[in-house]
């Protein structure tokens, strides 16, 4: 007994001095990189509950400016109690303190890296194109799916199929990606439509959207300010708003009700469309795969529709 007493009361002397440290630190100079530095100092020290909340923290910094503290602390599962604690523990007396510094972060990031990215096809090391082009391909997908992608992904299904009309926007480069998903989906959810934002129409079109509706936004980076302000209007729509973005941390992702991340790994100099035109066509192939017969009907009327019509050239006998 008198060995775990000793244990627990140095224990509790460690996290004493460590609470002194932190409070005596002004929250403002923090960084997430300082953040990090102390709660892996401390780790050894937490108990089982905080190091579960500890280690969310380190391995989820997108997703702190996002959510609420109660959302954070259910993702990471433990109390929001808890949450509370690993914060007073690093100093900040409220979770809008501890949330600003990621939020700080994210805002410092560089609008877009045009210009860098451009400078390194001019290097030596991509003397190839053919071989960078190759390596550009896999760079781009590789990073893009993983479990949570596909959570995402299977989610917005089950959304898009009860849908009473389906909205798609995507501006300036992100538009080829909203496009794209508009063509595939017209195919098996007839109530497809593409928010152009042509001519001074995207407000007349966006007010034609009710709670009734899902509005699938393409938002890479750099994130336009019409897809920003686009995104604002949706919202008081009160539609479901599903956003396909780079990062967790983008503004686009603040509106959104689900947020499909897919990276922006590239080597050329301006965003890669591939992990968006991959998410579109996994998203409408488990649209085929979950409606079924249904489904499968539906897309032979069209297709028949289109034959007839003469919209494609037939292969010669």
């Amino acid at each position: 007994m008198k060995i775990k007493y000793k244990c627990f009361h140095f224990v509790e002397v460690y996290l004493a001095i460590f609470i002194v440290e932190y409070s005596c630190m002004n929250s403002n100079n923090f960084s997430t990189t300082e953040i990090n530095k102390k709660l892996s100092n401390g780790y050894v020290s937490f108990s089982k509950e905080v190091k579960k909340a500890a280690k969310y923290v380190m391995d989820n910094p997108a997703e702190i400016p996002l959510h609420s503290i109660r959302t954070i602390a259910s993702n990471a599962g433990v109390n929001p109690s808890t949450m509370v604690r690993l914060i007073t523990l690093l100093g900040f007396k409220r979770y809008d303190e501890f949330k600003t510094i990621y939020k700080k972060a994210a805002s410092q990031m560089p609008v877009s890296n045009f210009t860098s990215h451009a400078k390194d096809l001019l290097n030596e090391k991509h003397k190839n194109p053919f071989s960078d082009a190759e390596a550009n391909v896999y760079k781009s997908l590789s990073g893009a799916f993983n479990e949570k992608t596909y959570k995402a992904i299977d989610s917005s299904v089950d959304k898009l199929m009860k849908a009473e009309t389906v909205y798609i926007l995507g501006m300036r480069s992100s538009f080829s990606m909203a496009f794209y998903l508009h063509y595939l989906l017209h195919f098996v959810l007839p109530k497809t439509k593409l928010i152009r934002g042509q001519e001074g129409m995207l407000l007349s079109e966006i007010s034609q959207i009710n709670a009734n509706d899902v509005v699938v936004v393409f938002g890479a980076s750099p994130l336009s300010l019409e897809t920003t302000k686009a995104l604002d209007k949706i919202k008081r729509r009160e539609a479901f708003i599903i956003v396909a973005t780079d990062m967790y941390t983008s503004q686009a992702a603040s509106n959104a009700d689900i947020i499909v991340a897919l990276g922006n790994e590239t080597l050329n100099f301006l965003p890669s469309i591939l992990p968006y035109a991959a998410f579109s066509e996994i998203l409408v192939s488990q649209i085929v795969t979950k409606g079924g017969k249904k489904m499968l009907t539906r897309i032979k009327k069209f297709e028949d529709e289109l034959s007839e019509m003469g919209a494609y050239i037939r292969p010669s006998q």
